[in-house]
């Protein structure tokens, strides 16, 4: 049942809006300094890929990251800036490929033996292959394009050590989640549902 908080529009904050630890971290602590903020009309469902901000940056880092990949694999030779000038439409081609590969063959599979909840995790896990096959393959590079490696690794291991974060803190965080439910908590039937 997707849950939905009605008239807050700090509700925003809450860490299960959120998909990725770093960014569920930094909702939890812009949550605990936030003030509420009553807005009628306002209704925010509770999901963890409802935040636009998350979505778009990973999106646009995504697509600059494998940009860089696109480049470094097939035009090491040409000047860096015409290089990922030409990779940049061709890394957005190839990942939009990727996930209509992925969404019609890939997905349908894992939903029937494997996840029966959803598709979305073998879409999620074959677009970031894009991006970790070629980190794993250029880390040792002794071009510019290391550094993009090395700026991926950082970034998963921040992204872990945040998730580690959030294990001891996953009290704190449901207290402030159930307190926001117990006040305007909507099911996804429109109805007030009961406080848990």
């Amino acid at each position: 049942m997707m849950r939905a908080i009605c008239e807050r529009e700090d509700a925003r904050w809450l860490p299960a809006r959120h998909h990725y630890a770093l960014f569920r971290l930094a909702a939890f602590l812009r949550l605990r300094f936030a003030k509420p903020r009553i807005t009628p009309g306002v209704l925010l469902m509770i999901d963890r890929d409802q935040s636009q901000f998350e979505n778009y940056a990973m999106s646009a880092w995504f697509t600059a990251t494998l940009t860089c990949f696109v480049a470094a694999t097939f035009f090491s030779t040409w000047p860096v800036a015409l290089a990922l000038l030409v990779a940049f439409p061709i890394a957005v081609a190839l990942s939009q490929v990727t996930l209509v590969i992925l969404a019609l063959t890939a997905a349908p599979l894992w939903a029937r033996f494997i996840d029966q909840g959803g598709r979305i995790g073998v879409v999620s896990i074959g677009t970031m292959m894009l991006v970790l096959v070629p980190t794993a393959y250029y880390a040792t590079a002794r071009t510019w394009i290391r550094w993009v490696s090395w700026h991926v690794l950082v970034l998963i291991a921040l992204n872990a050590l945040a998730a580690v974060l959030l294990f001891f803190l996953r009290g704190p965080i449901a207290r402030l989640e159930r307190a926001y439910e117990d006040e305007r908590a909507y099911d996804d039937n429109g109805g007030r549902s009961s406080a848990s």
